[in-house]
């Protein structure tokens, strides 16, 4: 049997392993490691090229035990991967922000009436983000990490603003834990918002219900997003593009909800859901219901669950 058959059979038996059991909650494990960890993916995948042509019963031993060896490495990094994030995950979905022991970098947009409608855009590297708090300005932004250099923009147009809360510390990319970013997030809940959150590896967690959202795009690497929507707004959109991820989008029980998935190589939970005619999937009010929210799923190896709450 040739090494690179064994190579990507491990590899393949080793990431369906891990999103199965994250799919039936038997562990919570952090992508971001494997990117962080890329140059050692870069020896394996080395290694596997100079002894691709040989058969010999030591070469097929050499390269599955370095395979097996650094895949339980990441994933014993991955496995434990809260314990310097300086955010507290508890059962219930709430997120504590940690604000001791490190720089606390704050930015702040003051509240102006005559804006209805803003469009926030949002981008970082590795990083931790949370909205789970509302604010009287109309934005502000908590930053903890020694690292974090993050801009703030605003334009703005009649009765449109746009904010651009984007970081620029690519220059001082680091990959240790206690240098990722954990950014908490505060909104206005007044205006109406288009959201776009961009980000390499990491965990966002959205409870956006108290919030007229229009827009929602979601764009991640090795990324877990959790994201609660309301029933504020009677149109809603919601666009989720992924590498290897984790995905739960939980909606209101009497809004409609149409999904369109078009990744055939992601699993996929909705449950209440019923597969219409041309292959999406909707619920039972959908075509009824005053409000609706509608969702776009791509993504490569990566878990959708749409809950209803």
């Amino acid at each position: 049997m040739k090494t690179d058959r064994i190579f990507w059979g491990i590899i393949l038996v080793y990431i369906g392993g891990i999103i199965l059991l994250e799919n039936f909650n038997m562990i919570d494990f952090s992508w971001r490691y494997i990117w962080r960890f890329w140059p050692l993916v870069l020896i394996v995948t080395g290694i596997n090229i100079l002894f691709a042509k040989k058969k010999t019963i030591l070469a097929i031993a050499l390269v599955a035990g370095v395979t097996v060896i650094s895949l339980g490495f990441i994933t014993y990094k991955g496995l434990n991967n809260d314990s310097n994030t300086g955010i507290t995950w508890s059962n219930d979905d709430k997120v504590e922000v940690e604000r001791d022991s490190k720089e606390l970098n704050a930015y702040t947009e003051t509240y102006d009436p005559r804006f209805k409608i803003v469009k926030l855009e949002v981008s970082g590297g590795a990083s931790s983000f949370v909205i789970d708090e509302y604010t009287d300005n109309l934005f502000e932004a908590n930053i903890k990490g020694a690292k974090a250099r993050y801009i703030l923009k605003k334009t703005e147009q009649d009765s449109t603003v746009s904010l651009d809360f984007t970081t620029n510390n690519n220059k001082d990319f680091n990959f240790k834990d206690e240098e990722y970013s954990k950014v908490k997030l505060f909104l206005n809940t007044n205006p109406l918002w288009d959201i776009s959150l961009k980000m390499g590896a990491g965990k966002a967690t959205f409870d956006l219900s108290d919030y007229k959202v229009r827009n929602l795009d979601l764009e991640g690497g090795a990324a877990k997003f959790d994201i609660k929507l309301g029933s504020l707004q009677d149109s809603v959109s919601l666009n989720a593009e992924t590498g290897v991820a984790k995905v739960v989008i939980k909606i209101p029980e009497n809004s409609g909800c149409l999904i369109e998935n078009t990744s055939e190589l992601s699993s996929r939970k909705f449950d209440g859901f019923k597969e219409n005619e041309v292959g999406d999937y909707e619920t039972p009010n959908f075509k009824t219901a005053k409000q609706k929210i509608y969702i776009n799923f791509k993504g490569g190896l990566s878990d959708f669950e749409v809950r209803r709450y």
